[in-house]
């Protein structure tokens, strides 16, 4: 039989294995949808800034979401509340390949992105519940690798079939995939006992959470990184297509690197965040410093883009831009659990909402800036200045008290 502490572990592993596979499965539809441009303008008759639109309607469908299903899962727990968000987003996946009429296209990506919002508040409410502390930011990284992993594989993967199959039958095959998933969620994930027993967070406790610097600092950076990794999963074909003319099947093999060198920076991250939390106990040395210097090379990275001639050199800043910025993903969770672990839910569901803001506003705005100047070189330097602001931000207002003194379990400001 095992003992209790081996049980913990697996329990734990169980949690970060299903938070990776919904984490991948929502992001292989960000990468199909971003390798389905052509034909998707194609088949509507649109231009960048029409598709621009439909990637930020996703975005505002889970920023309508994100706030409310922190506070739901911190009072219902993440069994139930995920899997109403499943549900909803494979149906909705399905539906979209189905789908003829553009305006209908746009109101199926905001419920889609509706469907999808309550993902990463979800995951981080299990990993509170389930991961003993100072393991939760090695897990977290290990769970979000599903996000890189789906970027890595997705590229090959979807430049071909979309070219073999068609988008909308890949649409189907994806939401055909999530209802599977949605039925491992319900035979293998339980909420903790003690979960049946505790109270939910009250409103003051709620108010405390909103009004914290170091969390509102996390999430104006949170929001510059979310800048990143919506250029990388929108734009970075139609990127390479523009500037400089590469074949569609060329691009998805050649832009495998950055989200490589994500995977390795997010484990090495992850690991090495925790090791810190163990030795100081101090959130500031273990997750603000590595998250503000790793956003700062990013920002540095995305400078050169607006110059480069070749190819090479462009995934050369591209991998270092989005590979640096990656790295720092899993720290941001935990950064809500430290502060706040018996309203990790909405702590999370804060800071994803500014992540989903930039996901609003990110891909309107290259969009429009390409169709306005004709290539990518000012969005590169606008993405360079959001993400260094909030490396700024977050080196200037985030002072959160020691962890080590405070008492377990409390919330720490």
């Amino acid at each position: 039989m095992p003992n209790g502490h081996e049980k913990t572990m697996s329990t734990a592993a169980l949690v970060t294995g299903l938070a990776f596979a919904l984490s991948l499965l929502n992001y292989l539809d960000r990468v199909v949808i971003s390798y389905a441009i052509g034909p998707i303008q194609k088949d509507f008759g649109i231009d960048n800034a029409d598709f621009g639109l439909a990637m930020s309607l996703f975005a505002a469908g889970a920023l309508a979401i994100n706030g409310i299903s922190g506070v739901l899962l911190d009072r219902y727990g993440a069994r139930r509340i995920w899997i109403l968000g499943l549900i909803l987003w494979s149906l909705t996946m399905f539906l979209l390949g189905w789908i003829h009429y553009w305006w209908l296209f746009l109101a199926f990506r905001v419920v889609l992105g509706i469907g999808e919002g309550v993902n990463f508040p979800a995951m981080n409410r299990a990993v509170a519940d389930w991961v003993p502390r100072e393991k939760a930011t090695r897990a977290t990284s290990f769970a979000l690798l599903g996000v890189p992993g789906a970027l890595l594989i997705g590229g090959p993967l979807f430049s071909l079939v979309i070219d073999r199959f068609g988008w909308r039958e890949t649409f189907m095959a994806l939401g055909a995939v999530g209802f599977i998933l949605m039925l491992a969620w319900l035979m293998f994930y339980r909420d903790p006992p003690k979960r049946e027993t505790s109270t939910a967070p009250t409103l003051a406790e709620y108010s405390v959470v909103l009004r914290n610097p170091t969390l509102l600092a996390t999430a104006w950076s949170f929001f510059g990184f979310g800048a990143i990794l919506f250029f990388g999963i929108t734009w970075i074909p139609a990127y390479f297509e523009h500037e400089f003319n590469l074949k569609l099947t060329a691009i998805g093999w050649f832009t495998t690197m950055p989200w490589a060198f994500s995977i390795i920076g997010m484990v090495l991250m992850g690991t090495l965040s925790d090791h810190l939390f163990i030795a100081s106990g101090d959130i500031r040395r273990a997750r603000i410093h590595p998250i503000w210097i790793l956003q700062l090379l990013a920002a540095a990275s995305f400078i050169p883009l607006a110059s480069v001639t070749s190819s090479d050199w462009a995934i050369f800043w591209l991998t270092l831009g989005i590979g640096f910025s990656m790295s720092a993903n899993g720290l941001y969770y935990s950064i809500c659990t430290d502060l706040f672990s018996k309203s990790a839910g909405a702590a999370t569901g804060i800071i994803v909402t500014f992540f989903s803001a930039s996901g609003v506003l990110t891909p309107f705005l290259i969009g429009w800036l390409t169709d306005t100047t004709g290539s990518f070189d000012t969005a590169a330097l606008m993405l360079s200045g959001i993400v260094g602001s909030g490396a700024l931000g977050l080196l200037l207002f985030a002072r959160p008290k020691s962890a080590s003194a405070a008492a377990p379990n409390t919330e720490i400001t």
